[in-house]
């Protein structure tokens, strides 16, 4: 991130806008939605990447108080990322680099939803958080 943004303010134009998305230092959160109920089952743990999230914040911090970019906008929202089935959360699962699914999630996911009739979903919830920066007109 401090190389980032350093280049992004190096090669951005005066007035030039900067985006910064990304989630947020928590966990993602894991439910599992039947027709009438919605199940909370457990959280995938992210404290692996959780110091990255310190490092970037701190470098925003830096980079606003020496007035290489100005806050616009700030904002969070929650993305939802829907599954068919527990097959599909351990293929996502299998994709994560240093967050860990519980050993316990997916045995309890697939018993949980081995008599199910009809359909059901497997629902991660991950908080994000965007902002909008601009870089001064005179830098």
């Amino acid at each position: 991130m401090v190389h980032a943004l350093s280049e992004a303010h190096r090669v951005l134009k005066p007035g030039a806008m900067l985006i910064d998305l990304r989630p947020a230092a928590r966990n993602r959160r894991v439910e599992v939605e039947l027709a009438e109920a919605r199940l909370h089952i457990g959280e995938i743990d992210s404290a692996n990447t959780f110091a990255d999230h310190v490092v970037a914040d701190d470098t925003l911090r830096s980079a606003l108080a020496a007035g290489q970019f100005q806050i616009e906008h700030r904002a969070s929202f929650e993305l939802l990322t829907d599954m068919d089935s527990a097959a599909d959360l351990r293929k996502y699962a299998a994709g994560l680099r240093r967050s860990k699914v519980p050993e316990t999630m997916l045995p309890q996911i697939e018993q949980l939803t081995a008599d199910v009739e009809g359909d059901y979903i497997i629902r991660l919830r991950r908080d994000m958080r965007i902002a909008r920066y601009r870089k001064p007109p005179n830098r």
